[in-house]
């Protein structure tokens, strides 16, 4: 730096810089103000090549000359060693600190040497980062070039650009216009020349300074012009020597006059700041030795050009008087760590910070929702998966509640159960049960369809009774009902043939046959009036029973296991009795249950109802007795023939008996009645027949003989000489045979009867037939009756 006792910049270049900048020559210590808000901020204004190196193609001293100096008339000449600390004229005096009493100075080897047009000098210096140049200044030791040039890298590295042309020969040297000027709209990055620093006087101590925005027209606009801003950046300066200026007598090739022309600088000053975009307050060096801004405004970068990580919500701008543009953090849900701006993000929301790496399962710039097929209930829950169910659902997306969306027929939160009703999920949903619904409970199972059966039925659909069982009806609790068939066949189903008829008594002209009695045969008639009967006691302590007519006895399997049905009335409900007894008599056997009353379907009416079936232990009718209890029904209660069918009751008034039976459809004209399923036909196996299996097949008889129809019938012991009786089991013998079973010939025949089939039983070679037997061992026959007078083995 040189210190001059006169200023060296001109009043118009040093009030220019202040206007152009808008900035103070020191620094602009704090990037926020006094309210912690933030503004613009630079480092100081400096001498940037201070102290710095530069590199030189030419310095005198090597090897060590002489030149000489243009000063007065006469030429005084010295000595340049590059190797004398005395006597050199290195680079490092370019931007060394010196006084004018004491000048340093670089200094080129001189025309002497070779110096001159075209051979070029270049000085370069490397500030190291990027500066925003205010001027750079030359002062020369010697007079001014004739030409030189001024060119700049914007970046390391990159392409060296003109900054500034000064030659006496603007158009010959630089093809330039040396009176060329900048108008608005012009490219203002174009370098000018000018002539007006060329001469060859003064000889010593002239000055050239370059303005970077003298003559820009945007400089007075200078925060908006980012083509300026490129304009005064620069990392590095050279410094081009092109022409030495002279007075001609080097053409006289006097050795003295070729050593007086040479280049020489004593002054190479560059003013300019750190270049931080108003980020930075000051540079320091990083780690790694190299100049850096101490970025601010949450900035990043040597230069403060762009946002930190986590700080891209809107594009990186240079600050500027009016606002610091300070970057902006990313609106990330605190769900991610990073972010990055994109341009349309910002141009439609005004937010461009776009989140990168989101957790939790987030999605969207801001990490604001959850990621597809994602769910969560706040915004500051963490996302879950919906897991809904492909199948099942209509779409993998849930709800905010995690409720899946189902199909028709599909239920659960995820989707992945079948409704009641359906089953078997599949890729249309689920399929609709399809149990039978009288043979069925509930609804299928949603895994397989598998319906729940009632306990006498079967099948996938329970559409089917269980072998053993038949007539699958909807008021029946198990079902179907188990085969009858006198316990002689599983095997029934039901019998087409028949239709239902109601047995009824609703004595609306008389009893209907009803009679009443009391304890110990005691007979007593019915008191009729239209519509009920009821049994008058002579005493208190009386029990009597209604005797049910004949049209309620006999054959009365077609009713076996419906209803018999007793309605009560009163005058008061409280006369209408608490229980009835029925009795069932037949077949020797006797049944009979305590029933309860159901609700009437009128006030001060009750209605009693048992269901017939046989029992055939005192187990089984232990049980029937439960069941009437429970169910308020008897379930399996009658044989056939029924001979009596009685009531109990303490205090009663009967007013209607129904009885539900069947009757072959051939014993009816024309019916529209409904059919009759619970009356069986019976798969009867060997040895019976009849629709119940209820007879002996011919050739069986019964095991027991006059057993009834639930006795096994056996085969027939005739020894094939002729048919037994089917419950008597006695044989009609033939073939002249006889014995219970026809095990032995007729008197007068003879034979082994138990040989079976015909002629085994011949006559008796006897006077009269008479009797006659056959020697085993020899096969004689000799008659054992012989007639009075007679006598010997063989009688004729």
């Amino acid at each position: 730096i040189f210190i001059a006792g006169q200023a060296f910049l001109s009043l118009r270049f040093l009030l220019f810089t202040c206007l152009c900048t808008g900035v103070i020559l020191g620094a602009m210590d704090s990037c926020y103000d006094e309210l912690g808000s933030p503004s613009r901020c630079m480092p100081r204004f400096e001498n940037a090549a201070f102290g710095r190196a530069v590199e030189a193609s030419n310095t005198c001293g090597l090897p060590p000359e002489d030149y000489c100096a243009q000063t007065g008339s006469a030429r005084s000449c010295r000595r340049c060693d590059a190797a004398n600390p005395l006597l050199h004229h290195n680079v490092t005096y370019l931007t060394d600190f010196h006084i004018d009493e004491e000048p340093t100075w670089w200094q080129s080897q001189s025309m002497f040497h070779g110096v001159q047009y075209p051979q070029s000098v270049n000085l370069t210096l490397r500030l190291g980062k990027a500066f925003e140049i205010t001027y750079i200044r030359l002062k020369f030791h010697t007079s001014r070039p004739e030409s030189f040039a001024i060119y700049k890298r914007t970046y390391k590295e990159g392409p060296w650009l003109p900054y500034q042309y000064y030659s006496a020969s603007c158009w010959k040297t630089f093809g330039k216009d040396p009176k060329g000027f900048l108008q608005p709209g012009h490219d203002e990055r174009t370098a000018l020349c000018t002539d007006e620093f060329s001469d060859i006087s003064p000889l010593t101590g002239g000055n050239v300074a370059f303005s970077t925005l003298e003559g820009r027209p945007s400089a007075y606009n200078f925060d908006q012009s980012p083509v300026l801003q490129e304009w005064v950046t620069a990392t590095d300066i050279l410094i081009s020597l092109n022409r030495l200026n002279t007075f001609g007598d080097e053409f006289f090739k006097d050795a003295n006059v070729l050593r007086s022309y040479y280049y020489a600088i004593s002054d190479f000053s560059v003013g300019g700041r750190c270049k931080c975009n108003g980020h930075a307050s000051e540079c320091m060096q990083d780690q790694h030795g190299e100049l850096v801004c101490a970025c601010q405004h949450h900035t990043t970068g040597s230069d403060c050009q762009a946002c930190q990580p986590f700080y891209q919500d809107r594009p990186w701008a240079r600050a500027t008087a009016e606002s610091a543009n300070e970057c902006v953090m990313c609106n990330c849900s605190g769900r991610a760590d990073a972010c990055e701006f994109d341009s349309e993000l910002y141009r439609s929301t005004g937010s461009g910070g776009h989140c990168v790496g989101c957790r939790d399962h987030t999605d969207g710039p801001h990490c604001e929702r959850c990621l597809e097929n994602f769910y969560r209930s706040s915004p500051q829950d963490a996302c879950q998966p919906c897991n809904c169910n492909a199948l099942g659902s209509l779409s993998l997306q849930c709800a905010d509640d995690g409720q899946c969306h189902c199909r028709q027929t599909v239920t659960g939160k995820k989707c992945d159960s079948c409704r009641p009703g359906f089953h078997t999920l599949g890729a249309t949903g689920c399929r609709a049960c399809e149990c039978h619904t009288a043979g069925s409970m509930g609804v299928c199972s949603p895994l397989d369809g598998q319906c729940h059966c009632r306990v006498n039925v079967e099948g996938h659909a329970c559409d089917r009774c269980k072998p053993g069982f038949f007539n699958l009806a909807a008021d029946n609790q198990k079902g179907c009902e188990s085969c009858f068939c006198f316990g002689h066949s599983v095997a029934c189903t039901s019998d087409p043939r028949y239709v239902a008829i109601n047995i009824t008594s609703e004595f609306i002209d008389d009893p209907d046959g009803w009679t009443g009695e009391f304890q110990e045969g005691r007979k007593s008639p019915l008191i009729w009036k239209e519509g009920e009967v009821y049994l008058l006691p002579h005493a208190d302590d009386d029990i009597g029973f209604y005797k049910a007519p004949q049209k309620f006895l006999g054959n009365q399997l077609q009713s076996y296991g419906r209803p018999l049905i007793f309605e009560f009335v009163a005058e008061d409900h409280e006369l209408l009795p608490k229980q009835v007894t029925v009795v069932l008599e037949g077949s020797g056997m006797s049944v009979s249950a305590e029933l309860q009353s159901e609700p009437g379907l009128s006030q001060g009416s009750e209605i009693w109802t048992v269901t017939h079936y046989h029992p055939d232990d005192f187990a089984w009718r232990k049980e029937l007795f439960s069941e009437v209890q429970l169910c308020l029904t008897m379930t399996k209660a009658t044989t056939l023939p029924v001979t009596s069918v009685s009531l109990c009751v303490d205090t009663s008034q009967l007013s209607r008996v129904s009885l539900v039976s069947a009757r072959p459809m051939s014993t009816l004209s024309l019916t529209d009645l409904p059919s009759a399923p619970w009356v069986e036909q019976c798969t009867c196996p060997l040895g019976f027949e009849g629709q119940f299996c209820e007879r002996c097949a011919p050739g069986y008889k019964r095991e027991v003989p006059n057993g009834g129809p639930f006795a096994r019938c056996v085969p027939c012991t005739c020894n094939q000489h002729g048919e037994c009786h089917p419950e008597t089991g006695e044989c009609q013998c033939r073939d002249f045979t006889t014995g219970p079973t026809c095990e032995r010939c007729l008197d007068g025949y003879y034979g082994n009867a138990l040989v079976g089939g015909p002629g085994v039983c011949q006559p008796c070679p006897c006077p009269g037939q008479t009797a006659c037997a056959q020697v085993p061992q020899t096969g004689e026959v000799v008659c054992t009756n012989c007639p009075g007078g007679q006598r010997g083995e063989h009688i004729y």
